[in-house]
């Protein structure tokens, strides 16, 4: 099998998750298993892997490098399931890569990409769940618009969701290309479907819901000094990532007066400013430049 992903701020990851022999690690998103490989390269005792997209598990059972490693403790589910999967164990080290992989990117039958003709699916986990069909079938114009806004903050969501509804109710809207199409054409690097795909894929797959309710329950599996790193692609999610994160520092995240948060110091943030990509990185992996990663250390 050809390996299509790249993972990315790999040595960055590492050395924040500070990974050691003997350790116990999650990989959240597991993808093709980039993260967990460099975890047990260095050493990691177990590393229990998980991932929403079944055919990245059975594809890497087929042709995975450490498929056979007993220490890679491999299960298909969403993040936000792992702590029901993992019973009682503590983590030494956690990780979130929150990226979109290359190969669901380029799969046509996925229908993440505005490029090639593809269903509206747009589902992580092709096992489960609403389809963009039917999220659209669905949705009114507010709803919709709201989705959209709530994921992205596109500026023109209500008249794009007004656009994409009359459209599709008139049944000229069958495929992800017709969808595209119905943006315009590409004028200068950015093609105007950019934004909208990427908010339509969130708000299918409950992507921002996800990471809300994984976050602090990721850091009530950390033992005493364990680390959660978390890897941002664009502004609402890291926007999201900081403010839990100071709200799990104990931080006012609140917009009252008065403040009404609880202030309860459970970690420590350890990146004042997110973590970027180097340029060397960037060369390598242009896909990697709108990374950002962010951790935190569970309070001893």
């Amino acid at each position: 099998m050809e390996w299509l992903h790249k993972s990315v701020l790999l040595k960055e990851v590492i050395d924040f998750i500070v990974v050691f022999t003997g350790g116990v690690y999650a990989d959240l998103t597991f993808g093709e298993g980039g993260h967990s490989e460099a975890f047990l390269a260095r050493g990691a005792a177990a590393v229990w892997a998980f991932d929403r997209d079944l055919s990245a598990i059975q594809q890497y059972q087929e042709g995975g490098n450490l498929r056979g490693d007993p220490r890679l403790k491999l299960q298909h589910c969403r993040f936000s399931q792992f702590p029901e999967r993992v019973g009682e164990e503590k983590f030494d080290g956690i990780l979130i890569d929150l990226g979109v992989s290359t190969r669901q990117l380029i799969s046509q039958e996925r229908g993440f990409t505005f490029q090639k003709e593809g269903p509206l699916d747009m589902r992580m986990d092709q096992t489960e769940g609403p389809t963009l069909q039917e999220l659209l079938s669905e949705s009114s114009e507010e709803e919709l618009a709201d989705l959209i806004w709530n994921n992205t903050d596109f500026k023109g969501s209500r008249a794009l969701s007004r656009k994409i509804l009359h459209h599709f109710r008139e049944g000229k809207i069958k495929t992800t290309l017709d969808l595209a199409n119905l943006m315009g054409p590409r004028w200068g690097k950015a093609h105007p479907a950019t934004v909208p795909f990427m908010a339509l894929r969130m708000a299918v797959n409950q992507e921002l819901e996800e990471i809300s309710s994984t976050l602090p329950a990721a850091v009530e599996r950390l033992k005493p000094g364990g680390k959660l790193v978390v890897i941002t692609f664009h502004s609402t999610e890291d926007r999201l990532v900081k403010r839990l994160f100071q709200q799990l520092a104990g931080r006012c995240i609140c917009k009252e007066r008065i403040c009404l948060c609880s202030k309860n110091e459970r970690v420590k943030i350890l990146t004042k400013k997110p973590v970027e990509p180097t340029p060397e990185e960037l060369h390598h992996n242009p896909r990697s430049r709108s990374a950002k990663l962010r951790c935190v250390e569970k309070k001893q």
